[in-house]
């Protein structure tokens, strides 16, 4: 029996017409163990948007909404230090990245709406 490979991810790279900035966090040198005071920036890059949603989330008696987007940017190594990007004056935290097709040519970014933060 003969196995095909995975379908190779098509997107056009004129799609890439949206800039975000992919931010990393700044702990403090003293208390890193109280999290991130500030976001600094990785790197600014073209992106695409290829899926978008929103949902309302209700836990503990309060309710949130939030937008789940989907980027799709070129491939890079350097993302495992991310948990948030920009976009549009916007902060999202960054859910997870993937390469689709594993050919390290596209990564797929899924962010959602920064926890407390108004949309």
């Amino acid at each position: 029996m003969t196995q095909s490979g995975l379908d190779p991810f098509q997107f056009d790279p004129a799609g890439l017409r949206h800039q975000i900035a992919l931010l990393v966090p700044v702990l403090d040198d003293e208390a890193p163990w109280l999290g991130a005071t500030d976001f600094e920036i990785l790197a600014e890059v073209w992106a695409g948007v290829v899926a978008s949603d929103a949902s309302n989330r209700s836990e503990a008696e309060q309710s949130a909404n939030s937008q789940l987007l989907r980027f799709v940017i070129r491939h890079r190594d350097d993302l495992e230090q991310v948990t948030a990007l920009s976009f549009k004056g916007a902060t999202y935290d960054c859910l997870r990245h993937w390469d689709p097709d594993c050919t390290e040519r596209w990564l797929m970014v899924e962010a959602r709406t920064k926890l407390g933060a108004s949309a």
